[in-house]
């Protein structure tokens, strides 16, 4: 058995190209997107470009749900193209839906970012997903702005972030690693002091959170994308034992993270 997450990535291919969650499932958006991010697969990207959607998405659909929160990811994995714009023309296109601030949930009632299902409330990680692939593909976009505005929003007390909201009941979530990493990636050189906040909590978060597979190789990503190299490299250090460990129990997501974090480069024009 390999020990590295590139090998364990690349064994979770299919002869279709794609990846699958899991070794022997199906290829979905998300693992291959992320493969392709990590490997440099053509394959991999070939799959994407063959399974986007008309409408320029990268979605799952079961019955009247439409999952398109791998557009982002799609975008970035496939390189620039044509096929690029028409998942970032979708990520212009569709956001969540927007929802009353209340006093069980007070928001921004103006801030709206992205979903992971269609039609739905905006929530951190959708957010962040598409924020990244517009500030590296399409800087420009009035997007990027209103996904700051999100992320500004929906910080938790002290940084970082929880899944979708700061406060509810009048009790302030607290932030998790996963989040807060992915957010960081997002926002790279767009909001000095929410980033450094967001770092600020993550070099805390990750160690006291017993943090798995996915949580190590997001805040990786996060700390990489970020230039803290010392924190980088503490990190590394438990990803990799993590993996020599258990070999993230064949999760194809969070492996496919982790081979993106150690080793791949950085999408271009990422901060």
């Amino acid at each position: 058995m390999p020990a590295d997450a590139a090998s364990l990535v690349a064994r979770l291919r299919n002869a279709d190209g794609g990846f699958g969650p899991r070794l022997g499932q199906p290829s979905e958006p998300e693992p291959t997107a992320l493969a392709v991010l990590a490997l440099g697969d053509v394959g991999g990207r070939s799959w994407l470009a063959e399974h986007q959607r008309e409408d320029g998405s990268f979605s799952t659909v079961a019955g009247p749900y439409v999952n398109d929160s791998a557009t982002g990811l799609g975008a970035l994995a496939l390189g620039p193209g044509p096929e690029r714009e028409r998942a970032l023309d979708y990520l212009e296109s569709y956001r969540a839906a927007r929802v009353d601030s209340t006093a069980a949930i007070p928001i921004d009632e103006s801030a709206i970012g992205w979903a992971w299902t269609r039609g739905t409330a905006s929530w951190v990680e959708p957010t962040a997903r598409a924020l990244w692939a517009l500030r590296v593909a399409r800087p420009s976009s009035a997007g990027v702005d209103d996904a700051v505005d999100l992320l500004r929003d929906r910080e938790s007390v002290g940084g970082g972030w929880n899944y979708g909201n700061r406060e509810v009941l009048e009790a302030d979530l607290p932030p998790f690693v996963q989040t807060s990493a992915i957010a960081l990636v997002g926002l790279s050189g767009l909001d000095h002091d929410l980033e450094a906040r967001g770092l600020s909590t993550l070099r805390r978060l990750w160690r006291d959170e017993s943090a798995g597979g996915l949580s190590l190789a997001t805040a990786l990503a996060a700390f990489r994308t970020h230039d803290a190299t010392t924190d980088a490299g503490a990190v590394r250090i438990e990803l990799d034992r993590l993996i020599a460990n258990t070999g993230l129990l064949g999760d194809g997501v969070a492996l496919a993270w982790a081979a993106f974090a150690l080793d791949a480069p950085l999408p271009a024009g990422a901060a």
